[in-house]
């Protein structure tokens, strides 16, 4: 998840404390913090409506052939934007998808940066045994992700969401499912939300007991947070993947992407996915991907 009004908040309170009322501050914090829970709530009760979208998205990466899913172009312009993209933050988004904006599973993701790492996940698929996607918040890219390594290989044992926020409708949805699969007799895969901060220890424990050799890194954005989610998979995970490494409004991640590429080189291998779009003032978002030397095909 992005960093919240509260931690804008708190850096604001330290610049200014010498010039403006505290309590003007903390009023304003507040104000601000009941906007988000009440914006929130509004699109969670939007999401129950779409639930159906999740069953459609599954069908749509199933039926997909081999040549399509390392087809760049054809995953960047008509693929990805069929499933959905997300509607929040527009002006950080390219004008010429506004068609797919709002709909499907609301996917936050540029679909030049996404094709690439699609097309480069469906050739390293195969192996993958377990998913864990630490800050998932609405699942949209958890649900995708998941289905996409099954469909070019992967025999997945379990898949993790982990996030602070209560499980979403997407999420419910997908995992009920699975559950149905299950039920009819497909091999099962352990489901699993936990609702928790990623530095909590039933996250740790979690990490322990499942060693997921796939994990995406999208939670905390400070250099302290998405470094120490780094620390707790690394070990474990043949694949490490980390969000917005190509971003003008998360340069904790930006920067931290640029000093793992140095510090991990004898370990791991580096990808990265941070194509932009013209329509756009600014750089935003951004994949990298570090895969372990060893288990290189």
């Amino acid at each position: 998840m992005k960093m919240d009004a509260r931690s804008a908040v708190v850096r604001l309170r330290r610049t200014v404390r010498p010039f403006v009322p505290v309590g003007l501050i903390d009023l304003l914090s507040r104000r601000q913090y009941r906007h988000e829970q009440a914006q929130e709530a509004a699109r969670r009760q939007r999401f129950e409506s779409l639930r159906g979208n999740v069953v459609r998205a599954i069908g749509m990466v199933r039926a997909l052939e081999r040549s399509q899913c390392t087809d760049r172009r054809f995953l960047e312009m008509e693929f990805i934007p069929a499933l959905g993209l997300n509607d929040e933050l527009l002006h950080e988004q390219p004008v010429e998808l506004t068609y797919a904006y709002g709909k499907g599973l609301h996917i936050w993701q540029y679909p030049k940066q996404l094709a690439g790492y699609l097309a480069w996940l469906a050739s390293n698929a195969a192996g993958i045994t377990s998913y864990m996607e630490i800050g998932c918040r609405w699942g949209g890219m958890f649900i995708l992700i998941s289905e996409w390594i099954r469909q070019n290989g992967a025999n997945l044992h379990a898949i993790v969401a982990v996030d602070p926020i209560v499980s979403t409708p997407f999420i419910d949805a997908y995992f009920h499912f699975l559950q149905q699969e299950r039920e009819a007799g497909k091999p099962a895969i352990e489901t699993l939300y936990v609702q928790e901060l990623s530095t909590s220890s039933v996250v740790r424990e979690v990490v322990e007991r499942i060693r997921p050799d796939f994990v995406f890194i999208d939670g905390d954005h400070r250099l302290a947070g998405a470094l120490a989610d780094h620390m707790l998979v690394r070990d474990h995970a043949r694949i490490v993947v980390h969000h917005d490494i190509s971003s003008q409004t998360c340069p904790d991640t930006t920067f931290l992407w640029t000093v793992l590429k140095d510090l991990e080189i004898s370990v791991f291998d580096t990808v990265d996915f941070t194509e932009q779009y013209d329509s756009v003032a600014g750089r935003f978002l951004g994949i990298g991907v570090l895969q372990r030397r060893s288990d290189r095909a």
